[in-house]
């Protein structure tokens, strides 16, 4: 087959259509790569969204969690405190005798506290350990409820040891300010320490009021035996005493004697 001169031959437009088609497939894998891209990245994304609520979800979950916890352990503090003993620890004036402190020691929780441990910072001190008296003879820091400590104290239970008298000590160079630690045990373990402030200026410009009470009447009771000594001891120690009384009782006597002849001698007459 003779060929026309000008055209081209035939084995060039096959070759043309060969290019033409892989050209074509070429565009048609690179579209079909960019869609398979762009899915995949699409997925991605909404894989990195799915991730990010499922880590809020699980932050959420994780900060329910940590609020139950702590909810929960708030509501196991308040039953421990609201069943743990309560040991306090002050001085103050007596209500008996506002001229003299008062060492408190007072159970006011509702169940028992075990091996009370009372610790001073500083150490306490008396003023009146420093003289010879009846009182004071012997240093409040060394007795037995501050080294050894309270073994046992029911609800309620409450104690009172002198400390000192009130305008004598807070006129002293005795230290005023004192912080007591309490520790104790209950059926639970261990009570969580207790500190407690005291401060002895705080007494220093009030005016006390005591109050009458049963020692107040013991008081007067007294005075009044007193005196009553005084004047048996004033009286004469001869017997003219008994022999006053001796004479008063015979003129009763005699009274009733004349008393029953009368009335003997007027029933006779009828």
């Amino acid at each position: 087959m003779s060929q026309i001169p000008g055209e081209p031959m035939w084995t060039d437009v096959v070759s043309a259509f060969g290019t033409l088609t892989s050209g074509l497939i070429s565009v048609a894998a690179l579209v079909v790569a960019g869609l398979a891209w762009r899915a995949t990245r699409v997925q991605a994304l909404m894989s990195q969204e799915t991730s990010a609520d499922t880590q809020r979800s699980a932050d959420g979950t994780q900060d329910q969690a940590h609020t139950a916890r702590e909810q929960l352990e708030h509501a196991e503090k308040v039953r421990r405190e609201q069943l743990e003993p309560y040991v306090v620890v002050d001085i103050q004036p007596s209500i008996h005798n506002t001229q003299a402190f008062v060492l408190v020691i007072e159970n006011i929780g509702p169940t028992v506290a075990r091996n009370v441990k009372i610790t001073f910072d500083p150490p306490v001190e008396r003023l009146m350990e420093q003289r010879e008296s009846s009182f004071g003879r012997f240093k409040l820091a060394e007795t037995y409820i501050f080294t050894k400590g309270i073994p046992f104290m029911p609800p309620g239970r409450r104690i009172e040891l002198l400390f000192d008298i009130t305008f004598e000590r807070l006129n002293s160079t005795l230290d005023m300010f004192y912080e007591v630690t309490v520790e104790a045990e209950w059926t639970e373990g261990r009570v969580e320490p207790m500190k407690y402030p005291i401060d002895l200026a705080l007494y220093q410009e009030w005016e006390l009021l005591g109050l009458k009470n049963i020692n107040d009447g013991v008081r007067v009771l007294e005075e009044v035996r007193n005196k009553l000594g005084e004047i048996k001891n004033k009286l004469p120690s001869n017997g003219v005493g008994s022999g006053v009384l001796a004479d008063r009782s015979h003129q009763r006597e005699a009274h009733k004697s004349s008393t029953r002849a009368r009335l003997a001698a007027i029933l006779g007459r009828r």
